[in-house]
């Protein structure tokens, strides 16, 4: 069966690419739902405008936290709007839909994963490992004898798998993702300034202030933000200094390149030499994180690149990996189709 859509369903963003288009759309993986209701209100950008706005009575929700499926209803109804934005969907009565996953996504996730999409309307559904799929966007071939180590930094997790003759050489994985940053700063400027600040405001503040180069950032620099002061119980515009933005940063870019370091370790010594030339690929979301790749090109003594648009590596390997599924085999996790379930 041919698989019509691919969808990079992340713990922030749901990115969708057609068979003939390619990529057809990116929004943000939200749902917002009125109290004691299993349709949504609205999905998408729309309901990521709402988050921290909602009024009484609305909730906003998304499918998967720290990488890995939540909630199996949110993931169907999410997964029905994705398919309602694919004109071409309209006009197939049956069609196959073909998702990332996470590669350390229990079993049990996977197969609520699975039936999720075919719920939705799926004839044919298939889980692919996320990071075999950004890999193939990010142009690396994955089929080649020379490891190739690709860094998965999302918002919702973090991996670092080292692929060769298009097969997993090493693997390791963080239990959560970049959006851990931006808990922190939040958590630093409530307790250390007394101030409460939103989900989008933390994101600001650390793509303005935050790196993962502490060493060579300027430490005079403030930035303008407003929040809820505390102590007044009033809104308020208060400077955020660089200092605890970098130490937020920090806790967490360490543990990135201790990930890597130990990946690396566990590979035999000649792909160990290959990634001298190779070097090692950055993709997802949080690559743009400010000299993230110089900081673990230096902890590991080996090149480091950021891929072209880090963020939607995933979602144009899905559209490679769909025109010609059979050379990516290994990559599939799971796989079912409507009549093994009647």
């Amino acid at each position: 069966m041919r698989w019509d859509i691919g969808i990079d369903l992340g713990t922030e963003y749901v990115r969708s690419a057609d068979f003939k288009q390619g990529a057809v759309l990116e929004a943000a993986a939200k749902l917002a739902f009125r109290d004691g209701r299993d349709a949504p209100l609205c999905c998408g950008d729309a309901a990521a405008r709402l988050t921290g706005r909602a009024c009484q009575g609305v909730e906003v929700v998304a499918p998967l936290r720290d990488g890995a499926l939540e909630n199996n209803l949110y993931a169907d109804r999410l997964l029905r709007w994705v398919y309602r934005q694919t004109d071409n969907l309209a006009k197939i009565r049956r069609f196959g839909a073909m998702l990332t996953c996470a590669p350390f996504a229990r079993p049990v996730q996977q197969e609520a994963m699975l039936t999720a999409a075919m719920d939705a309307g799926a004839s044919e559904a298939a889980l692919v490992r996320s990071d075999a799929a950004a890999a193939v966007g990010a142009g690396l071939d994955l089929h080649s004898p020379e490891a190739k180590l690709v860094i998965d930094l999302g918002a919702g997790k973090i991996t670092a798998t080292v692929f060769t003759l298009g097969r997993v050489a090493a693997f390791g994985f963080l239990p959560y993702g970049l959006s851990r940053i931006d808990e922190r700063i939040q958590r630093i400027l409530r307790m250390g300034a007394g101030y409460r600040v939103g989900v989008h405001s933390a994101r600001e503040i650390k793509h303005t202030l935050g790196t993962a180069l502490p060493e060579s950032a300027p430490g005079d620099i403030v930035m303008h933000m407003t929040g809820f002061s505390m102590e007044r119980r009033l809104p308020e515009v208060f400077d955020v200094e660089t200092r605890p933005v970098l130490h937020a940063c920090e806790e967490v870019v360490q543990e990135i390149a201790g990930l890597c370091v130990n990946v690396a370790s566990e590979i035999p010594e000649e792909l160990s030499a290959d990634l001298n030339d190779s070097g090692a690929t950055l993709v997802g979301g949080g690559a743009e994180l400010s000299g993230i790749d110089k900081r673990i090109g230096d902890t590991l003594g080996i090149p480091c690149r950021i891929a072209d648009a880090p963020a939607k590596c995933a979602v144009r390997g899905l559209a490679e990996i769909m025109r010609a599924p059979e050379k990516y085999e290994a990559a599939m996790l799971a796989r079912t189709r409507r009549g093994s379930w009647q």
